[in-house]
């Protein structure tokens, strides 16, 4: 009658293997950063601190978003976390830091990819470093994040073995990067602008509305994932999220900002809240788009 007065909560919250997690979580996420500070070719630091570098800062925080959710994934099988007793409690911190470092190998070949085949008319280096270009910057941060939310997805449903969670990872990671470098050809097809040009010449309207739709991408990919293990399947439902998405993009533009073009909003006035609007509409379309067909 009074279950609201109860003092049961108290002792459950008292949880010493999480407190363990999150110590280990910490652990890795500060050797994720030192790591992928080693691959780039500048100083991540002195660009952070130093400099006040606003796009590495971008890029960064979407690193370190996608290592989290990876980490998530890793650490929550089924939503439980609970374990029977020491030697499986030392198993599973073993394998959440061993799978956090695979997250570290893959973010890094995402990182890669995007240098050279997402955004490939121009070096990502320079626009970050030299121009501190926050277009390029925010591309690089959602796409960290898209391929976290696919790689979060498949660990999440892993348990079938080792080299079979390692390879199923692999391979899905690939399949989602093919979609990221499909979609932006098609997102570039569709604009009334040169997306390249616009991120390059420093419009981070333009790499704000782009990256955010990768993310939706991302979104669309790990919900079928997660409920089904068919690769044909899977290929057929790239071209109905392509197709929901470029809707969803024609909503943005004649629907919630009548009397005016987003692409002449993102392209010519480098209106941020156009291109705000246009990633919240994708990202809202697959969270729904998701939940219809795979809840």
């Amino acid at each position: 009658m009074f279950s609201f007065l109860s003092l049961r909560p108290i002792a459950e919250l008292f949880q010493p293997v999480a407190a363990t997690y999150l110590l280990v979580i910490l652990g890795i996420m500060v050797i994720g950063k030192r790591l992928h500070s080693r691959f780039l070719s500048y100083d991540l630091d002195h660009e952070l601190t130093t400099t006040d570098n606003k796009a590495v800062a971008l890029s960064t925080t979407g690193y370190l978003f996608a290592l989290g959710l990876i980490l998530w994934g890793v650490i929550t099988p089924n939503g439980d976390i609970a374990v029977t007793g020491f030697w499986s409690l030392i198993g599973d911190l073993i394998a959440t830091f061993f799978w956090g470092l695979i997250g570290i190998g893959l973010l890094q070949v995402s990182h890669y990819l995007n240098d050279r085949y997402l955004l490939p008319n121009f070096s990502n280096h320079k626009e970050i470093i030299e121009d501190r270009n926050l277009g390029t910057g925010a591309v690089e941060g959602c796409t960290f994040i898209a391929s976290g939310i696919i790689i979060k997805t498949v660990l999440s449903g892993s348990g079938s073995g080792f080299f079979t969670d390692l390879l199923g990872t692999i391979f899905y990671f690939a399949i989602g990067q093919a979609a990221f470098l499909i979609f932006g050809r098609l997102y570039q097809r569709i604009s009334r602008f040169d997306l390249h040009h616009e991120i390059e010449q420093d419009n981070a309207a333009a790499g704000v509305a782009f990256g955010l739709s990768m993310v939706a991408v991302g979104i669309l990919l790990a919900d079928y994932i997660a409920a089904y293990n068919s690769v044909p399947g899977l290929i057929f439902w790239l071209p109905i999220s392509f197709f929901f998405l470029i809707t969803g993009r024609y909503i943005a533009d004649k629907v919630l900002l009548p009397g005016a073009l987003l692409d002449e909003e993102i392209s010519q006035d480098r209106n941020w809240g156009a291109a705000l609007i246009e990633g919240a509409v994708a990202i809202i379309i697959a969270l729904v788009v998701g939940n219809l067909f795979f809840s």
